[in-house]
């Protein structure tokens, strides 16, 4: 039983990936869909197994979901705004790498789950994206367009 819930995980969101990839939404993809999920899914859970990988996620992480799809429009507008400043004034505007404080501290840089779910979400906007998480200075060193807090979060 142990196996089902990630196995089941595995499938869910490998069947939903292949439709969206695929773009269509007819009976032969649907069939393909569910036998390449079956085919990975289980490939997946077996080399979890196999290698006793294990990333589990403290809940708090799962809470910053709706602030990572918050940050995608503020991160948008930044790119537009540096899009139209570098056709304003004929320079283009070059990114810089920073490195700030990991937010919650020891918790999300300690742990493969929370570090690759601050990885994860610090990517989604597309002013900021992260490069590298070190857990002993609990720093997180970020690529960013426009440097903007806000487009960063929850890194």
């Amino acid at each position: 039983m142990k196996h089902v819930l990630p196995w089941l995980t595995w499938w869910l969101a490998l069947f939903w990936l292949w439709l969206l990839l695929v773009g269509e939404w007819n009976r032969q993809q649907v069939v393909a869909a569910a036998i390449a999920a079956t085919i990975a899914a289980t490939l997946a859970e077996l080399a979890r197994v196999r290698t006793g990988f294990g990333a589990r996620l403290p809940p708090r992480a799962l809470a910053d979901a709706a602030q990572v799809l918050g940050k995608v429009v503020v991160g948008f507008g930044v790119v537009v705004w540096a899009l139209l400043a570098s056709a304003a004034r004929r320079r283009i505007v070059r990114g810089e790498l920073v490195s700030r404080d990991v937010e919650r501290g020891a918790e999300s840089a300690r742990g493969v789950g929370p570090r690759a779910w601050t990885a994860l979400a610090g990517s989604y906007s597309p002013n900021a994206y992260v490069i590298d998480i070190e857990p002993e200075a609990q720093t997180v060193l970020l690529h960013d367009l426009v440097p903007n807090r806000r487009s960063e979060r929850p890194s």
